[in-house]
């Protein structure tokens, strides 16, 4: 399989160095996600009760042993109880931003690799057949056709190995981005619930004032 694989020519190096760094982020998000705590609302009203009994100490150690950006914001929102609302609101969303780029990250590296990798089977291809062709122009006879079927298989081995590095790392970037919004859906509704909880006025607190934690540069494209 090594062999096969030489034989694609010098952009076979850059591929296999895509295929383990792809690899490499794909493990280590799939991870960072699953050891996220998942039961929001389990944690919000253990809070809420803690509040209701004048526990905030308590509530922020719920809030500290639990994992994931929900759980970090609610710890964020403790540690101001007391603001206003319009300082809550501040001091949440800005951890809320903070949680989104680290689910982001080295999202763009793998983006990057499912661009650029059929971008390089392809250039080792299209170097293999240049190389074929020079190959043909020395042989005679018999040897010339036989030659350039070799060097055009061997060629077609590097868009080969770009496609099988770029697909799977398109299918996981595209779980990964989904994940994301996933949890960028949740963290506003959490940070709505949250404000209205902490705030020292929510008779006219509007849901709408929450905002979104992603921001307008996430809503309005993708990477």
């Amino acid at each position: 399989m090594l062999k096969v694989l030489l034989k694609g020519g010098p952009t076979m190096i850059p591929l296999l160095i895509c295929s383990v760094l792809s690899l490499a982020i794909i493990i280590e998000r799939y991870y960072y996600f699953r050891k996220q705590d998942n039961n929001n609302f389990r944690l919000f009203k253990k809070i809420e009760l803690l509040l209701s009994n004048g526990k905030v100490s308590k509530a922020k150690n719920e809030a500290k042993q639990a994992n994931g950006p929900i759980a970090a914001m609610f710890l964020s929102g403790l540690e101001n109880y007391g603001e206003n609302r319009q300082t809550l609101k501040e001091y949440i969303q800005a951890t809320g931003q903070d949680q989104v780029k680290a689910m982001e990250k080295r999202l763009r590296i793998l983006d990057f690799i499912v661009t650029v990798a059929p971008l390089l089977g392809l250039l080792g291809t299209v170097i293999g057949i240049i190389n074929s062709f020079n190959i043909l122009a020395g042989a005679q006879g018999i040897a010339a056709p036989s030659a350039l079927s070799m060097g055009i298989a061997e060629a077609l081995i590097s868009t080969a190995t770009g496609l099988i590095v770029a697909i799977p790392s398109m299918l996981f970037y595209t779980y990964l981005d989904s994940k994301v919004e996933e949890k960028v859906n949740e963290m506003n509704q959490w940070s709505t619930k949250l404000i209205e909880l902490l705030s020292e006025d929510n008779n006219d607190f509007k849901r709408s004032q929450s905002g979104n934690i992603r921001g307008e540069r996430y809503v309005s494209q993708k990477y």
